[in-house]
């Protein structure tokens, strides 16, 4: 039986027996294959110019040789409006080379899984962002018990800053990284059939090279990175790691401000508390409801007649778990 639905765009519902169990990985997206020569050099290029800036600011911090930043509204301004630009960009760029290869949006992990009905699966999705909110927390443990790295604030920090700027990064951030060193490395390697260590390895260090800055502390960045590549690879979308990623971010520059820290800290606490709750209730209503897709029965007619048509076994939708799943 094909593990990909016929058609379809991924991520699909994939053939229980392509995931037995709830870590199983997605296959490869559909498409034409490429070479390895091919695929390092776009992945490479693309890394590159997205990324090469921030290595160096990231190895002068380390040397303690990085200006402390300064600016106000008239600085902050142009540099959240450069923000966004560059994640704008991002999209259109790992976009545009992957469909010259065959790739889609959807394929590319710009797109929410859907159930097997059509419908966004969206439980599933809230559940990768609790499992990588979590990955985030254990890496920051790590990072913060083993860096030496002190970032400096502005010499008159105020909302342009915290707000605007601080905002406007973290959607940078978020948008970059997970569209153009986790989706766009991953998947164009796949297509290259590229084994599956040696992606998780380049996309390791591909994402911890421009956290020099951490010293030590970057290993912290590799304890969440593989968890990221990993839900990737299950559940075959970035969008929910897009937005916990933003979320992240954005809530260290808030708490930045001292006058917000206590306030921050108590919006965070609550937040994480609903997450669960919220996370495990739809875990609940998933597997009740996949138990009820499994009865013999279950969504047929009854007309009083024996089944003419093809056995469980034979039937192109048999045994095809929805896209709830992989959020377990």
């Amino acid at each position: 039986m094909d593990t990909q639905a016929t058609g379809g765009d991924w991520p699909v519902p994939v053939d229980r027996s392509a995931r037995r169990h709830w870590w199983s990985i997605r296959p490869a997206p559909p498409a034409p294959p490429i070479s390895a020569k091919r695929a390092y050099a776009e992945v490479l290029v693309v890394f590159g110019g997205f990324f090469a800036a921030s290595i160096l600011a990231g190895a002068e911090a380390l040397d303690h040789r990085y200006p402390r930043p300064a600016g106000s509204w008239a600085v902050f301004t142009p540099a959240a409006i450069s923000q966004l630009g560059l994640a704008a960009l991002a999209i259109v760029v790992v976009v545009a080379l992957s469909k010259a290869r065959g790739i889609t949006p959807g394929s590319l992990g710009l797109r929410l899984p859907r159930n097997q009905d059509g419908r966004l699966a969206a439980g599933s999705s809230l559940r990768t962002g609790v499992w990588a909110l979590f990955a985030l927390l254990a890496g920051s443990l790590v990072t913060s018990s083993l860096t030496t790295a002190r970032f400096g604030q502005p010499a008159r920090p105020d909302a342009s800053y915290y707000l605007l700027y601080g905002t406007a990064a973290s959607i940078g951030a978020a948008v970059i990284e997970e569209a153009v060193v986790l989706a766009f490395v991953v998947t164009t390697l796949r297509q290259a059939s590229r084994p599956l260590p040696e992606i998780v390895v380049v996309a390791l260090l591909l994402r911890c090279s421009y956290h020099d800055y951490y010293g030590l502390g970057v290993i912290g960045i590799l304890v969440w990175a593989i968890i990221f590549i990993w839900l990737f690879l299950r559940g075959g979308s970035v969008l929910p790691l897009m937005v916990v990623h933003f979320f992240w971010d954005a809530n260290i520059f808030y708490a930045l401000n001292r006058h917000w820290t206590l306030v921050i800290g108590v919006i965070d606490v609550v937040a994480l508390l609903v997450l669960l709750l919220v996370a495990g209730i739809t875990l609940l209503a998933d597997m009740s409801g996949r138990r009820g897709a499994g009865r013999p029965d279950a969504g047929r007619p009854d007309t009083g007649q024996p089944d003419a048509g093809q056995p469980d076994a034979a039937r192109p939708d048999a045994g095809w778990p929805d896209a709830g799943q992989p959020g377990r």
